[in-house]
């Protein structure tokens, strides 16, 4: 049996490491291309609801495959949406990711979350399993739900009122436990699901 000299088996380390490199560079590029990561100084903010006056309206309907199985449908119209774009590489991904999940269970009546990612499925269920979230995680591959509700950087947030409305639209990491986010979706939750009717004029 005949061995490659030591020389020779040396020379590929090199170039195992400059394709490493090139891959890294390749995924950080795509990355890039998707959204920014945010990166906001300070601490987790509290939603900041728009006032109604001045809320746009959003049309979304659309099924989103969900992990670990599944699918759902995300639209406007049923009552409080949060659409939270996120990613579990984000600074603070697992305890945003934790907060949400249990403010799922701290509020009712419950607002529907949908939590949208956009990494691959494998990975993505191996960290759903290893943290145990009970909140499922949407994938957003072909961007149809970003194209209703962009995402110019990750973390994001939306919030769809009961007439569907974005009546909150923000960057950065949400303090989802604070007595002020809650306090913002117990009003959200008890806003009418149509506007009044105008009185008419005789």
């Amino acid at each position: 049996m005949v061995t490659a000299p030591p020389r020779l088996a040396l020379l590929t380390i090199p170039r195992r490491l400059a394709l490493l490199l090139i891959t890294v560079a390749g995924f950080e590029l795509w990355r890039s291309q998707l959204f920014i990561v945010s990166n906001l100084s300070g601490r987790p903010q509290a939603l900041i609801p728009i006032e109604a006056a001045s809320r746009d309206p959003a049309s979304i309907d659309v099924i989103l495959p969900a992990v670990p199985f599944g699918a759902e449908q995300i639209e406007g119209g049923n009552g409080v949406l949060i659409v939270h774009y996120w990613a579990p590489w984000e600074r603070h991904g697992a305890s945003q990711a934790a907060a949400l999940d249990s403010l799922d269970r701290l509020i009712e009546p419950r607002p529907r979350i949908a939590m949208v990612c956009f990494d691959p499925f494998p990975s993505l269920a191996r960290y759903v399993a290893r943290e145990r979230l009970r909140l499922a995680v949407l994938l957003d591959h072909d961007h149809k739900l970003r194209a209703a509700l962009p995402c110019p950087s990750v973390p994001y947030t939306y919030v769809i009122d009961r007439q569907s409305r974005i009546a909150v639209e923000q960057a950065g990491e949400i303090d989802w436990l604070s007595p002020a986010t809650r306090e913002a979706l117990r009003a959200l939750l008890a806003e009418p699901e149509r506007a009044p009717a105008r009185p008419v004029r005789v």
